[in-house]
């Protein structure tokens, strides 16, 4: 377990119950900073004044449940507490937003699972913020984004890669990668390719909805999982067509100084170059 200091909101109108949660803290020395609140209303109002790093909470208190809590917690991870044979409470509890739950047993023998609890209920929320960035961070880029499965269909795509094909979301997922490609050429495996300026960099004309090609810079990835298995393959595509009308505009100029050049050079007979 990771030697972090939690904050813990513990909300428990029984006495012998917060007792035995303070005894729990200081017999396994665990580096939790502890807030009781005795009520539903006491947990509110400390929820609104007060962030935490976890709530448990035990799901009937003398105010209320555990459900009048949970909205308060916001992003806060919740456990609640409840007694044997509740399984369809807990099930209740979870799909309104809780992440795990406790089952308070006579014996108090449910405080010994509290630190592995806590610690996974922490480990996923830092999951989800990772996963929510990630997000965000493909969603809003500029390039086109979209993921295949290991059979190249298409399973994800970002909001550029709509925007530069023309694609809603739902008219693309579950289609070929194949409808990308502009088939019009039999180079690269059936793929039309092209050549930049300088001759290092290989690229591709995919289609747009409406049929229209496009020069893309392509570079694919293969995305494995724990055991090593590749599962996907992601792909980042830019439209790099005023690039290519750059470098076609920069050819054309210097093919022009080029000609300029040698009409100079026959008309005085004296190289320029």
């Amino acid at each position: 377990m990771e030697n972090a200091k939690y904050k813990i909101l513990l909300v428990e109108d029984d006495e012998l119950d917060q007792i035995a949660f303070r005894g729990l803290l200081e017999t396994e020395k665990l580096p939790y900073e502890c807030t009781v609140a005795r009520s539903a209303a006491q947990a509110r109002e400390i929820l609104n004044a007060q962030r935490f790093d976890i709530v448990i909470s035990d799901y009937m208190l003398g105010d209320g449940t555990a459900l009048d809590i949970l909205e308060f917690a916001k992003n806060t991870p919740f456990i609640f507490v409840t007694g044997v044979g509740d399984e369809e409470l807990a099930v209740k509890v979870m799909k309104a937003g809780a992440c795990d739950y406790l089952v308070k047993d006579i014996e108090g023998n449910y405080l010994k699972t509290v630190p592995i609890t806590v610690e996974n209920a922490v480990n996923h929320k830092k999951m989800q913020e990772k996963l929510k960035l990630l997000s965000h961070a493909i969603m809003s880029t500029d390039d086109g984004i979209f993921i295949t499965d290991m059979e190249h269909k298409i399973i994800f795509v970002n909001s550029a890669f709509c925007e530069t094909y023309g694609y809603k979301e739902t008219e693309i997922i579950g289609r070929d990668d194949s409808i990308l490609w502009e088939k019009s050429d039999t180079k690269a495996g059936g793929k039309k390719s092209y050549q930049v300026v300088g001759g290092w960099e290989i690229g591709f004309y995919h289609k747009r909805k409406d049929g229209s090609e496009f020069p893309v810079s392509l570079t694919s990835s293969v995305v494995k999982d724990d055991a090593g298995s590749e599962v996907a393959i992601v792909s980042v595509a830019r439209d790099i067509s005023e690039r290519i009308m750059f470098e076609e505009s920069l050819r054309a100029e210097n093919l022009k100084l080029k000609n300029l050049l040698s009409a100079k050079e026959k008309a005085s007979g004296v190289s320029l170059r």
